[in-house]
């Protein structure tokens, strides 16, 4: 199985031994042939004790550790891009859409939009030392900028009388997506594109879950954005492609909304926590 734990339940493990030593997870992955998976947001959010010159985490020493697990990366700023264009192929030659394959052999690659960093030409790069680099250049800041403009869409949307149905606006999220993404030029009017891909929600997949989960949110207007739901939002866009993920109570909820309304199993991928998520395994060793 993809395991895929949030940057808390990882650094519970390896600083708290909760619920379980990183000695027993390693045993428990090696057992049944199981990986974590790793995003450059997870790692990351890992790292941010760098930014601050009193915290006491070792993180190099956390990292170290945490590559020595059985484990992959995944490239999630670069699965948008991936859908739409696996999405454009299939629509095109009139096939079905055929998934792709968002995942990379080192964490570099996860920097560089199409996984071709310069330092490629290095035959060893480690996780520490890249993180550390990126460090040292000053490009391990967090989201904050993307945080106020993600609250500032909230509330635009929030705003719109009357709001359009999930669907037609669908068609204009695709619009922009495709631009953003600078995927080619459809030969066919993009509504209808758009409308073969809201569909079937495998087509797309993490574009789909992302869209749906962020308007269960925009339409619960009680539910005020925090800053970290941008850090949510890009784990989220990795479900699709993990077996397991662990995400805080409040996105477990959202994403159990939107996969009953598109009657997927991703409810049953989410767990609350690391405890939660290893009860289903057997964790004595």
């Amino acid at each position: 199985m993809l395991i895929y734990l949030d940057a808390k339940d990882l650094i519970n493990i390896f600083e708290k031994s909760h619920p379980f030593s990183d000695n027993q997870l390693h045993q428990l992955l090696e057992k049944g042939g199981h990986k974590l998976v790793f995003s450059l947001m997870t790692i990351t959010e890992i790292s941010e004790p760098l930014l601050h010159s009193r915290a006491k985490t070792n993180v190099m020493g956390l990292l170290n550790r945490l590559e020595k697990l059985p484990h992959t990366f995944i490239h999630e700023s670069n699965i948008p891009r991936l859908e739409l264009e696996e999405a454009v192929r299939a629509f095109s030659a009139r096939e079905e859409y055929d998934g792709i394959q968002p995942f990379v052999s080192r964490f570099d690659d996860t920097i560089d939009l199409n996984a071709e960093p310069p330092t490629k030409i290095y035959l060893n790069y480690p996780l520490a030392e890249t993180v550390w680099d990126l460090h040292t250049y000053g490009e391990l800041g967090g989201l904050d900028e993307y945080a106020k403009k993600l609250r500032q869409t909230f509330a635009a949307d929030r705003a719109l009388d009357p709001k359009p149905s999930l669907k037609a606006n669908f068609v204009k999220a695709t619009q922009l997506n495709l631009k953003s993404n600078k995927v080619k030029e459809l030969t066919e009017d993009v509504a209808i594109f758009a409308n073969w891909i809201y569909s079937n929600p495998t087509r797309c997949p993490s574009i789909r879950i992302g869209y749906e989960v962020f308007h269960k949110m925009v339409r619960n207007v009680a539910d005020v954005p925090e800053d970290s739901d941008m850090e949510d939002f890009q784990h989220i866009e990795c479900l699709p492609y993990v077996d397991l993920m662990t995400l805080d109570r409040r996105m477990c909820g959202y994403v159990s909304q939107a996969a009953a309304t598109l009657g997927l199993n991703y409810s049953e991928k989410v767990y609350r926590n690391s405890e939660q998520l290893f009860n289903r395994f057997d964790i004595s060793t």
